[in-house]
C-alpha cells in the first residue's frame, strides 16, 4: 500500500510540476523585451524559432488565434513605465510620438469580458492626434476627455499593441513604443 501511495504522489508531483513549468515558460520564453522603455514585450511568432510554441500557447491560452508574424507584430505590457502593475482602478496616459503611418491597435485586456460598456480598443483609424502628431490615449474605468480606453475587467490589466507589418517588420531596437504613465489611482 505504501508503494502505491508513493507512486501516486510521484505522478501527481510530476503532473503539477510539468503544468507549472509550462505556464512559466509560456509567459517568459515566447517573448523578448522590445523598445527602449523596457516594459513592452514582443511575441515571437516567426516559424522555426525555438520560442514559437510558447508564443503560440500564450495566445491560445487566452482563447485567441495567434496572428501571422508576416502580417502583424504583437507587443504586450502589464507594467507602467515606473514598473508598477497596471490596475483597472487607476488612470493612465498612454502616449506615443512618431508612430509610423501603418495601421495599429491598442487594447486593454483581458478582452474576454461580457461588459457591454467596455471600449477596450482604439485603432489608428479612429484615434485623434494632437496638432504636433502626438498620440495620447487615456485608460480609465470612467470617461476621460479625448481618446479613451475603458478596460473590460477589474483587477490587473495587460496592454496589447498590434502593429501592421505591411512595410516589413521593424527591428526591436528601432521601435518607438507608447509610454504608459500612471496619472492617478
Amino acid at each position: 500500500m505504501a508503494r502505491v501511495s508513493v507512486k501516486i504522489f510521484s505522478v501527481l508531483c510530476g503532473v503539477v510540476g510539468g503544468w507549472a513549468s509550462a505556464l512559466a515558460f509560456i509567459d517568459s520564453v515566447g517573448s523578448t523585451p522590445a523598445g527602449t522603455a523596457g516594459t513592452w514585450r514582443m511575441w515571437d511568432l516567426a516559424a522555426g524559432t525555438s520560442s514559437n510554441p510558447y508564443a503560440r500557447a500564450h495566445f491560445l491560452m487566452e482563447g485567441r488565434v495567434p496572428p501571422a508574424q508576416s502580417l502583424f507584430q504583437v507587443y504586450t505590457s502589464s507594467l507602467d513605465d515606473d514598473g508598477s502593475t497596471l490596475l483597472s482602478g487607476c488612470v493612465y496616459r498612454i502616449s506615443a510620438k512618431d508612430l509610423e503611418a501603418r495601421w495599429w491597435s491598442l487594447s486593454a485586456g483581458p478582452l474576454n469580458s461580457e461588459d457591454p460598456d467596455s471600449s477596450a480598443t482604439v485603432t489608428s483609424d479612429e484615434v485623434v492626434r494632437d496638432p504636433d502628431g502626438t498620440l495620447n490615449v487615456a485608460m480609465a474605468r470612467y470617461p476621460v476627455p479625448g481618446n479613451w480606453i475603458r478596460p473590460a475587467v477589474e483587477g490587473n490589466l495587460t496592454l496589447q499593441f498590434v502593429v501592421s507589418n505591411t512595410d516589413g517588420p521593424q527591428e526591436p531596437e528601432d521601435l518607438k513604443l507608447p509610454s504608459v504613465k500612471r496619472v492617478s489611482c
